[in-house]
């Protein structure tokens, strides 16, 4: 388990004090992959460098499974950073040295037996789907292949927590999800806990169990993934989610939208059932789909769909609460 109690970080800028992280406190649960989001300046990329005491926090705890690393002697926080591996954006490989050798090093480093360092390094070159570019220098290497050269590299260690700092920005959409496909092979193989940062939804819905949304150094809202893309409460969230499904109705379309105009989420089982179809059926209502989409997050759907409703308000009100009775989260956005 991995724990921020309180953990602000300030910096000197230019003789001024700059609160880069603000009295944040989470818990991420063993095994978990959790999704830190936020634009750039929220505070983001500096919570997960103080997890390693890259940046060591101005005042609150790191705790690693109850060991709290601000305490830690020199000596005992170079043992406890071995167990948390780290890639990031630009991958950082040596250019000089070969994939094997760039992952030896990291092995090197860590004071492994030499005899067990080509057996090693062939299993992690195995695991990152790289056995055939061995002897390749990184000039030679996409970015896909130079982060899974990076992911290899920080798994020599046989980490228990690995941090990623925007590992799939600067790769293109397809090599993205391959990425973010190993990340959760290696999460349900190794039982890792893996901590993203991102500013994309899409890669948070992609792989994510659970996450929180950060601005001006402050967490200000966390939970479920599946929970928070269902009902967002801040406004910042609902704009990252927007970025992912979006609503928004031409102007075209609304001039001749001449009833209630509703929004229909379904969770769950829920998302599959016919349940408009038999509102439609049972009220003497009349509906007109303007947008709609299921979502499927962590293999569970989520269906949002925006309807135009005609009737009777009598009826339009009965119809609102059967689809309700019957599991949808129904609001109406523009009445008659």
């Amino acid at each position: 388990m991995l724990e921020f109690r309180g953990i602000t970080k300030i910096y000197s800028v230019k003789k001024k004090k700059v609160i880069g992280v603000d009295h944040v406190s989470l818990t991420i649960n063993r095994g978990d992959i959790f999704g830190i989001v936020g634009y750039s300046g929220a505070g983001k990329s500096s919570l997960l460098r103080c997890i390693n005491l890259l940046e060591r926090p101005t005042s609150g705890e790191i705790l690693i499974d109850g060991v709290n690393l601000t305490k830690l002697s020199s000596s005992q926080l170079r043992q406890a950073r071995l167990k948390i591996g780290m890639i990031f954006q630009h991958f950082y490989l040596i250019s000089q040295k070969t994939v094997s050798e760039n992952i030896a090093f990291a092995l090197k480093a860590a004071n492994l037996p030499v005899n067990k360092i080509p057996a090693r390094v062939d299993e992690l070159l195995e695991m990152v789907g790289l056995s055939e570019k061995r002897d390749v220098y990184p000039a030679q290497l996409s970015g896909g292949q130079k982060q899974r050269v990076g992911i290899a590299r920080a798994l020599a260690n046989n980490p228990s927590i690995l941090l990623c700092d925007e590992a799939t920005s600067a790769l293109d959409p397809k090599t993205t999800v391959s990425i973010l496909r190993l990340l959760k092979e290696i999460n349900i193989k190794l039982g890792i806990t893996i901590v993203l940062i991102t500013h994309e939804m899409d890669v948070v819905k992609e792989i994510c169990n659970r996450m929180a949304i950060m601005q001006d150094g402050k967490v200000i809202e966390e939970g479920e993934v599946y929970d928070i893309f269902a009902s967002p409460q801040e406004i910042l969230t609902q704009e990252f989610i927007s970025s992912v499904v979006s609503f928004e109705i031409p102007a075209a379309i609304l001039k001749d939208v001449r009833g209630q105009i509703v929004k229909i989420l379904f969770k769950g089982n829920v998302a599959g059932e016919g349940v408009i179809s038999d509102t439609i059926q049972r009220f003497n209502v009349k509906g007109n789909f303007l947008h709609g989409t299921i979502e499927y997050i962590q293999e569970r759907p989520l269906g949002i769909f925006l309807m135009e409703l005609q009737g009777e308000q009598n009826e339009l009100s009965k119809a609102v609460a059967y689809m309700t009775k019957r599991g949808a989260l129904v609001e109406v956005i523009q009445h008659v």
